[in-house]
């Protein structure tokens, strides 16, 4: 009409960088870099390598770190343990990178991801009120009793709580037609419940072994290759694989899960007297002038499109110096104080205690649960159903390493055996079980209000941690070549000239993933 102005409405700001980055994600996934994602970083979205960990700001650094040297010697080792006719069916960030069941090729934020998919089954006789321990060292005697566990009472209860299978029903002689297996009391959001879960599948941890003239034996390899299905019960590989003691219960990262987060309306704890901005990305950092290196984030600085008092939150100490008062910068409407809170919440985003790498939001995380007693690892060092979570490939690391201690320990015993009493003692290695890298519980059955209790220092367990890490670089150097997908370690220091090598079947370790973790 004459003397009316066309007016388009625009129902969401639209980010022709993100649109573009979709679209160079799909070319280069075609072309076979199925490993390639997208990730935000603050407001912007950058490419990420999973194979070499390595952050690319634009296309150009994507296509030029996939020509290059690092990336073509860093493929050229994955190739080998990561890409078959069965990969890994995980994608946890730092190793594993399947996207069959990404519905965004873009990892927005933690709301995208919650844990209201699961289907969850109130627990009646757990009171949320239970204390959290860590793996700082006890006095008194422990309560150690290994990988099994005891059950007390036929009817196997923990803490006076009927637990949901008895010592005839144990996982070794289920099948999935039994239906999902249900964890009892498992904390989520603040609630503890009864956690249905399905098998996946299951890893066959074998090993190499090298035995001199002398007789010294050791181990220069150990790994788990996925195989699925194969190993259910009833197969040839049933035979020829133990039963592991323990299990990997997988989930997709939310904050929720496995510990408890302040209500709405209070803060997180922040340690007084500091100084920090906490940015888009849920990090801190010391507050600092702004710099127009980035000439895109500038120029978007100049035309008010970044401008966000919101992002400009800052968390101070109390000029007194009290070490329970807090200032924060005043906020002018609720919805302001919400961001600040979801900003301090990112800010406190947990890492892997192994790794030491974030935990991404619908990545793969995992646990480890007690096939024996049906309990999480974690569940014998509190009595409040939180548990402890870890990048699936890193908690799969450990395990390995736990069965590697083991095994040493006991070729060492054997070594002893054979020298006779005047012989040097071997060394003794501390792990004599599977347990929780960061609270050292083991999921046995408790009595009364009792925790386990932990045998190993925290220095010893960051060296174990570290030997685990070391030990996978050297794997992935030289791997052992599998005809199933695999992940493992390698000891070269463990290597014995002119000696026979071996390579002997160890466990059969189950994966289980909690309902909805499937998409």
């Amino acid at each position: 009409m004459v003397g009316k102005d066309l007016v388009l409405q625009r129902n969401a700001p639209v980010d022709i960088r993100e649109i573009a980055a979709k679209a160079t994600l799909r070319e280069v996934r075609q072309n076979g870099h199925t490993y390639v994602e997208l990730r935000r970083v603050g407001k912007r979205v950058i490419f990420f390598c999973t194979i070499c960990l390595t952050e690319c700001f634009s296309d150009n650094v994507l296509f030029d770190h996939l020509k290059g040297n690092l990336h073509s010697r860093r493929y050229a080792e994955a190739k080998v343990t990561l890409f078959g006719p069965m990969p890994w069916p995980f994608n946890d960030g730092v190793l594993f990178f399947n996207n069959s069941r990404e519905n965004d090729p873009l990892l927005l934020d933690s709301s995208s991801h919650n844990t209201s998919e699961l289907a969850l089954v109130p627990h009646p006789d757990f009171a949320g009120n239970g204390i959290e321990v860590t793996s700082r060292l006890r006095d008194g005697s422990s309560s150690h009793n290994g990988a099994k566990g005891s059950f007390s009472g036929a009817n196997g209860c923990l803490n006076g709580r009927s637990s949901a299978i008895t010592e005839d029903s144990a996982l070794s002689n289920r099948n999935e037609a039994d239906g999902p297996l249900v964890i009892p009391g498992v904390l989520i959001k603040d609630v503890v419940l009864n956690l249905p879960v399905h098998l996946l599948g299951y890893g066959n941890i074998a090993y190499k072994i090298a035995e001199a003239s002398e007789g010294r034996k050791k181990i220069s390899k150990i790994w788990c290759a996925w195989v699925g299905e194969e190993a259910s019960l009833g197969s040839e590989a049933s035979n020829i694989y133990e039963q592991s003691g323990f299990a990997i219960v997988n989930f997709s990262y939310a904050y929720e899960l496995g510990r408890k987060w302040p209500s709405e309306d209070q803060d997180l704890p922040i340690s007084a007297g500091s100084f920090f901005v906490i940015d888009e990305a849920g990090h801190r950092g010391k507050r600092r002038k702004k710099s127009f290196s980035d000439q895109e984030a500038s120029s978007e600085e100049s035309n008010g499109q970044t401008h966000d008092s919101r992002s400009q939150a800052i968390v101070t100490g109390s000029p007194t110096g009290s070490s329970c008062n807090l200032q924060l910068s005043p906020l002018s409407s609720k919805s302001m104080r919400r961001e600040l809170r979801k900003q301090k919440r990112l800010a406190a985003e947990k890492v892997c205690d192994i790794c030491g790498r974030s935990m991404l939001p619908g990545k793969d995380v995992a646990t480890l649960l007690n096939c024996s007693t049906g309990n999480l690892a974690c569940s014998s060092r509190n009595s409040s159903g939180a548990f402890h979570l870890f990048h699936t490939s890193c908690l799969l690391h450990w395990t390995i390493l736990c069965q590697y201690e083991v095994l040493a320990d006991q070729i060492a015993k054997m070594g002893k055996s054979k020298r006779g009493r005047k012989a040097k003692t071997a060394p003794k290695s501390r792990i004599m079980s599977i347990l929780c890298p960061e609270c050292q519980g083991t999921g046995i059955h408790v009595e009364g209000d009792e925790l386990e209790k932990p045998t190993i220092s925290l220095s010893e367990m960051f060296r174990y941690k570290l030997k685990s890490i070391e030990a996978h670089k050297a794997w992935m150097k030289t791997p052992e070549v599998l005809e199933n997908c695999s992940t493992g370690l390698h000891f070269p220091a463990e290597h014995l000239e002119n000696a026979e090598e071996q390579v002997m079947p160890l466990k059969s370790l189950p994966f289980f993933a909690a309902d909805g973790y499937m998409a």
